[in-house]
């Protein structure tokens, strides 16, 4: 087995893997590089190959300490077919060149949250690693998985009030528009305002313009992501970014314009995932990731209690993530960072 650095030379090769590898993600996506170094966490991608093919990839992010040290973080990786009967000999031989890699580059540790679901016989293999396991993720620890097929099928698979507001948006007028143009700032513009509306209704911060201009400008200009804008008589109802994957898509950002008091409701946002859908089936996506729900229990008051019951109401299957493990590289200083983490914590506590 060799374990390298990725070149752009090694583009082509590394999304062909992520793409047909079922333990892939649009965060492993080579475009989103852009986003993590818009983000002050600079990729460092790294290839396992086996006589020349690529049978394991990771993508680290960078994050700066004090005195020159940094933290890796390796978002929904590393991927590699946790299936096959080489996995474990594979992620050993990955583990060796990561930890020798981020040595070398000063890391304290490496931490690796695959796409793995929770209870997945996979993890065993990780396990079996001797690194530190942790049932939370620093990306959002639960979706929804909805199975795409025909439109019949997938609506049947809708709850009754799903289907109405999809059927009930057509009645009232609502249509919906796919733009793939990078270059088409001005509907990236609009879906960041209407997220703005939403966030602020539910009380979560805003991410600035920029970043979402960077990640349009980078996923759709690799031609793997699609804003869909759901419009009345003109004016601009909701709004949505869908990124593609191989077989697997993603429901990234959204938003929408709450109907003023007295106002009919149109049902905008039913009709932009119905078509963000169906768009994702026609260009051979056989699942579709709502990307993050409310922990399982969570209550009315947790933040995405709402945005969990819309999307439940569009079927699939609730997934809780494994969690991430921790592969140390200087123990000394990962105990003063945990150390310093827990007080922080301690701290924030106290002031409640």
């Amino acid at each position: 087995m060799e374990f390298r650095p990725a070149t752009d030379t090694d583009r082509d090769a590394w999304q062909a893997f992520l793409q047909s590898t079922s333990s892939g993600d649009f965060l492993h996506d080579w475009a989103w590089a852009d986003v993590a170094a818009f983000d002050g966490q600079p990729q460092r991608r790294y290839l396992l190959l086996e006589d020349g093919v690529v049978v394991a990839i990771a993508a680290a992010q960078e994050r700066s300490l004090v005195a020159g040290r940094t933290f890796w973080y390796v978002p929904r990786g590393p991927v590699l077919d946790w299936s096959a009967p080489e996995a474990a000999a594979r992620l050993r031989s990955l583990l060796i060149g990561l930890r020798i890699a981020a040595k070398e580059h000063h890391a304290v540790a490496v931490k690796l949250e695959p796409r793995l679901v929770a209870g997945d016989a996979a993890t065993a293999l990780l396990d079996a690693r001797r690194l530190r396991h942790a049932p939370d993720t620093l990306q959002v620890g639960q979706t929804r998985l909805v199975e795409l097929s025909d439109d019949e099928a997938l609506l049947a698979e809708f709850d009754k009030d799903t289907r109405y507001g999809v059927r009930r948006a057509a009645r009232e007028g609502v249509t919906v528009t796919v733009i793939e143009d990078a270059t088409d700032t001005s509907a990236i513009d609009a879906l960041h305002g209407l997220v703005g509306e939403t966030q602020q209704r539910a009380g979560f911060p805003m991410p600035p313009l920029e970043r979402y201009r960077v990640a349009w400008s980078a996923l759709a200009g690799a031609g793997r992501a699609a804003i869909l804008e759901a419009r009345r008589e003109g004016q601009l109802l909701a709004s949505g970014m869908v990124v593609i994957e191989g077989r697997r898509s993603y429901y990234l950002f959204s938003g929408s314009r709450r109907e003023e008091r007295g106002e009919p409701k149109r049902y905008a946002s039913y009709a932009m995932q119905w078509e963000m859908m169906r768009l994702a089936r026609d260009r051979g996506v056989t699942e579709h990731d709502l990307w993050g729900i409310a922990p399982p229990g969570a209550g009315p008051e947790h933040p995405w209690h709402g945005v969990g019951l819309f999307k439940k109401g569009f079927g699939g299957e609730e997934v809780v993530w494994a969690g991430s493990w921790d592969l140390v590289v200087d123990p000394a200083m990962y105990r003063v960072r945990r150390a310093a983490g827990m007080m922080r914590g301690w701290l924030r506590n106290l002031r409640r």
